[in-house]
């Protein structure tokens, strides 16, 4: 072979194999995730409320998949937010501060030494009190852009803690910034946080989308029972019901219509059909509060600043409890090139620490040995619902453990066992105990083992 020959053939297998790493950075999925802020199970009409208008959202479930038994894996924020980022039950690490440690993998680090471009956008409230010091910055877990606020207050930048942002207008400017991060990496593969803040009260819509529910009037009788004793409890204490219940629905049609701006920015770019796209919602809907009239006063004395009405649908209580209501959450997932759209899943129960290492099974990136609660529920994303392997636990609460195994719910409430049938029983009302004794000792046994175990840290 002469020298030019040679030259010519080198020359092609340093271009085709420049064309295949290409090809290989492009066929990687995008991922987004958007996580809404104490929007209830059944706060959305796909999941059945009667009130709320939300054209996006549905549009994303016809054209992907829902999820009918998701749950996150905490009742509240903290522990909600850093089971997604961690797949480990956040009882088990993070009693006593919720600060994850940087040196243990997450799903952000996973995803960028896998070559993905990060960013986490939004809500942060990871640490144990609103600003946040004592907690390192996203850009510490693998993040390249990060915008964030702790809690519902001021918050910071990767770059500069110093420098608090505030939530008026947050939703338009975290979309912006969405936006604007899959436009500057269209060619690389990217993974968003998308971490909203609707419908974490206190609800302060914009004029424009009170006037969509203007003449609402609200029968309590559209709504299920569990919740209509929410109802009666609010209008003992407030008498402002449809007002609320405007707002409420005012926020969650402004939360709809930003998603739908950002869904409809990632199909102009051309990346619709190779982005995943994961909805859900960090816990149950927030209690409804008392004395809405002293908050008024404390944030900013705003006339229209009213209480959270979410619907846990069919499920009892709400944010902060062990029960169904403060952990169910709706998961919708789209992903054109491999995702049937309008598909649900009834099946498959789905969890938020199984989120990271589904996200990794769906885009082929490898986890590194690490510790996991969650599994690769992929195969279920994908088409075909799968059983799990490993039983479900929450832990909360010092004195409240409890755990989900196929149809059955158990909790450990001050050393007692309560037993429920969710497939006959959703709304846990009817304790089953008695009828299996059986059940009682096998999952008493695994509940005070369980408390046992992470008992060993104190209790936040």
């Amino acid at each position: 072979m002469n020298d030019k020959k040679l030259i010519v053939n080198l020359f092609l297998l340093i271009l085709f194999a420049g064309i295949n790493i290409t090809s290989s950075a492009q066929d990687k999925p995008n991922v987004i995730f958007i996580l809404a802020d104490d929007l209830g199970y059944g706060d959305l009409p796909k999941y059945g409320h009667p009130y709320t208008k939300t054209p996006h959202l549905d549009k994303l479930a016809d054209e992907g998949k829902r999820f009918t038994q998701g749950y996150m894996s905490g009742s509240w924020c903290m522990p909600a937010r850093a089971a997604l980022m961690t797949s480990l039950f956040p009882s088990r690490e993070f009693l006593t501060t919720f600060v994850i440690d940087v040196e243990k993998p997450s799903v952000t680090s996973i995803m960028s030494d896998a070559g993905y471009k990060t960013a986490h956008i939004g809500k942060w409230h990871i640490g144990d009190n609103k600003r946040g010091e004592n907690a390192p910055p996203p850009a510490d877990y693998g993040i390249d852009l990060s915008f964030t606020t702790q809690s519902t207050g001021p918050g910071f930048t990767s770059k500069d803690k110093k420098k608090p942002h505030y939530r008026e207008h947050t939703t338009t400017h975290y979309i912006d910034m969405a936006i604007d991060f899959a436009k500057s990496h269209k060619k690389d593969p990217f993974f968003i946080n998308l971490w909203l803040y609707p419908t974490h009260s206190y609800i302060d819509p914009l004029p424009k989308y009170l006037d969509r529910f203007k003449d609402l009037e609200v029968n309590i009788d559209d709504f299920e029972s569990e919740y209509q004793r929410d109802f009666l409890n609010f209008v003992s204490e407030t008498h402002d019901i449809n007002d609320a219940m405007r707002a409420y629905c005012a926020d969650v049609s402004n939360l709809d219509d930003e998603i739908g701006r950002l869904l409809a920015a990632i199909e102009e770019m051309g990346l619709d059909d190779n982005t995943i796209i994961i909805f859900s919602s960090d816990n149950g809907p927030g209690p409804i509060l008392n004395n809405m009239k002293k908050l008024r006063e404390r944030y900013a004395k705003k006339p229209t600043l009213v209480n959270s009405v979410g619907s846990a649908g069919p499920f009892r209580q709400r944010k902060g409890s062990m029960y169904e209501g403060g952990i169910r959450a709706p998961w919708i997932i789209k992903w054109p090139k491999k995702i049937k759209g309008g598909t649900t899943d009834e099946e498959t129960i789905f969890t938020g620490v199984d989120f990271l290492p589904t996200v990794a099974g769906l885009t082929g990136v490898e986890v590194p040995e690490m510790q996991l609660d969650g599994e690769d529920l992929s195969t279920s994303v994908l088409g075909t619902p799968q059983k799990r392997n490993k039983i479900q636990y929450w832990s909360d609460k010092p004195n409240w453990q409890v755990l989900r195994d196929g149809k059955w719910k158990a909790h450990l409430h001050l050393n007692k066992i309560t037993l429920y049938d969710l497939e006959a029983d959703l709304g846990e009302t009817t304790d089953v105990a008695s009828e299996h004794p059986e059940l009682v000792s096998k999952y008493g046994k695994l509940l005070r083992a369980w408390k046992k175990e992470i008992h060993k840290k104190p209790i936040h």
